[in-house]
């Protein structure tokens, strides 16, 4: 096998790319909350009101905390709300080029290695899932400027079920590689000679039970794939239905309706969901 042993686009839980609006505001927050600018007056601020409680409410220390909280928070509040774009777009573009890294990367591996394990299903659905997410983002740059955060946010949640497909598949070639070295023709033809032998000796029965464990292994093994092939195909279903809200919504603005809101909270709840799918809880 190839060195690219580890799934493909899969991050710890906690660390999930998140596209929500929630998500956004929350990293609008965090950037500006970290500017210099707001930090060292608040900051000021707050030692100036500690010394005040500690010490007493000297002038030595109010002026600083009263200076110190109104020029931090005024620098927030104006960094916050006048450049809320600037920082959810900045955001955004980290996410993108995070999953596009990891995208380019991923559908080569998996090109290559699903060749070599022969899955012509799994090329096959590597192919639609790329048609799937061109598709996607075609039909979203008729409808959304691609200026807009709101086309920025959806086309993610688009990206991260493309790459939980990806991660399927990658899923899919780990588990076709841990049985093909199984030779299947062969241990059904010696399961039926030792089945022939009316007293087989303990030896032999041993052998018959360790060639059936085989078999069975093998078909566990392959009710994965169909079970990681079935996902697949529900996730682009997902982006079909999705699609179809795209293309039925009016924007106002370069807003999109409620109806698409849903149907990509849907969406990402599939990405988000990813990994519960794996059966027995085993990804690779």
């Amino acid at each position: 096998m190839p060195a690219a042993q580890q799934q493909v686009s899969r991050e710890a839980p906690s660390k999930h790319q998140d596209f929500s609006q929630a998500a956004v505001s929350r990293a609008v927050l965090a950037a500006t909350a970290q500017k210099p600018y707001v930090l060292y007056p608040t900051a000021v601020g707050i030692l100036g009101a500690a010394a005040a409680v500690l010490l007493g409410p000297s002038s030595l220390f109010v002026v600083p905390a009263v200076l110190g909280g109104a020029v931090g928070l005024g620098s927030w509040a104006v960094d916050y709300f006048l450049r809320r774009d600037h920082h959810a777009s900045a955001y955004l573009q980290d996410l993108h080029r995070a999953l596009s890294d990891r995208r380019g990367r991923a559908v080569r591996d998996l090109e290559r290695e699903l060749s070599e394990i022969g899955s012509k299903d799994g090329l096959a659905q590597l192919e639609r899932l790329g048609d799937k997410l061109e598709a996607f983002q075609a039909l979203l740059d008729k409808k959304l400027d691609p200026s807009e955060l709101t086309h920025g946010r959806y086309l993610g949640m688009a990206e991260q079920v493309y790459l939980s497909g990806l991660d399927n598949l990658q899923r899919m070639v780990h588990t076709l590689a841990s049985i093909e070295a199984i030779d299947e023709d062969y241990v059904e033809s010696r399961v039926r000679t030792l089945k022939r032998i009316r007293e087989p000796s303990a030896s032999k029965t041993e052998e018959l039970e360790s060639l059936r464990a085989r078999l069975a292994l093998k078909e566990a093994q392959r009710a994965k794939v169909d079970h990681w092939l079935a996902q697949n195909e529900r996730a682009m279903t997902q982006i079909d239905s999705t699609m179809a809200a795209i293309a039925a919504m009016d924007t106002v603005r370069g807003h999109a309706g409620t109806d698409l809101e849903t149907a990509m909270r849907e969406l990402a709840e599939l990405a988000r969901r990813a990994p519960d799918y794996n059966i027995g809880g085993e990804g690779d």
